[in-house]
């Protein structure tokens, strides 16, 4: 997989399949700009990837401010030249049940994950379309696919994005291309945040056909092999990236 000469922005960037995706293209050559609210985490994986022969930069933003996030879009636009790659990775959750969420908290759930990429993409189409080159790439999730307790809001904003993706792909098109993944169960700071004893990894594990919890680095390589020229006939498509998760029915029948 060659990435060379690709200049890509990769929101929430900073831990997690955001971090493993920046480490992973910069190994295969691209030039990485990261943007997060962490400052002692970005750079932690800047030093980490320039240290290694890599190329990397970040900007500490909020992306969930949309003057803030362009201030840090334009910086890589005319720090570069030209952006060719973009990966909307960051997100923010608030979980809640229907009957006790906020209209506010329910909002907080679309700043980040759904609002901040619709920003990124009209900001980065019109100079790819220009140059007739480009790839984006939106993380979304299987609770965008599949009804969630407590995760309504986020799961709206999830599904969301896979809407937009659909859509961006056929204005984008026939030079840039737009795609999805979404991601199950995967081993981030987050995810061992909400599952912190051994039993509850075990349980959520046990629910997967593959029997695991992904690794970031997993999720990576999918984002990577979509931001690059081997998947050049794929557009406006979303990879559920799951260990099987969404194709299996529990009907409550056992075949032993």
């Amino acid at each position: 997989m060659n990435l060379k000469d690709r200049n890509i922005i990769i929101t929430g960037g900073s831990s997690g399949i955001g971090e493993a995706t920046a480490k992973l293209c910069a190994f295969h050559g691209a030039k990485i700009g990261i943007i997060s609210r962490s400052k002692q985490a970005l750079e932690r994986v800047v030093d980490e990837i320039n240290s290694k022969g890599g190329k990397a930069s970040f900007k500490e933003t909020d992306i969930g401010h949309e003057e803030s996030f362009l201030k840090a879009l334009n910086f890589f636009s005319e720090e570069w030249g030209s952006i060719s790659g973009l990966v909307n990775n960051a997100m923010s959750i608030h979980p809640e049940s229907l009957t006790k969420q906020s209209l506010e908290d329910w909002q907080e759930n679309f700043k980040v994950t759904l609002d901040a990429a619709f920003v990124g993409i009209r900001f980065v189409l019109p100079s790819m379309i220009k140059n007739k080159k480009g790839s984006i790439v939106n993380v979304s999730s299987v609770v965008g696919l599949r009804g969630t307790l407590g995760l309504s809001a986020y799961g709206a904003a999830k599904s969301g994005l896979i809407s937009l993706t659909q859509s961006a792909a056929i204005e984008a098109a026939p030079d840039v291309r737009v795609n999805c993944v979404a991601p199950g169960a995967v081993m981030t700071p987050a995810t061992k945040a909400a599952l912190p004893s051994k039993e509850l990894l075990n349980s959520t594990a046990s629910s997967i056909p593959l029997k695991r919890i992904a690794e970031p680095e997993e999720i990576a390589s999918v984002i990577a092999f979509l931001l690059s020229s081997e998947s050049s006939y794929l557009t406006g498509i979303c990879i559920n990236a799951d260990g099987g998760k969404t194709s299996d029915l529990n009907a409550g029948i056992s075949m032993e």
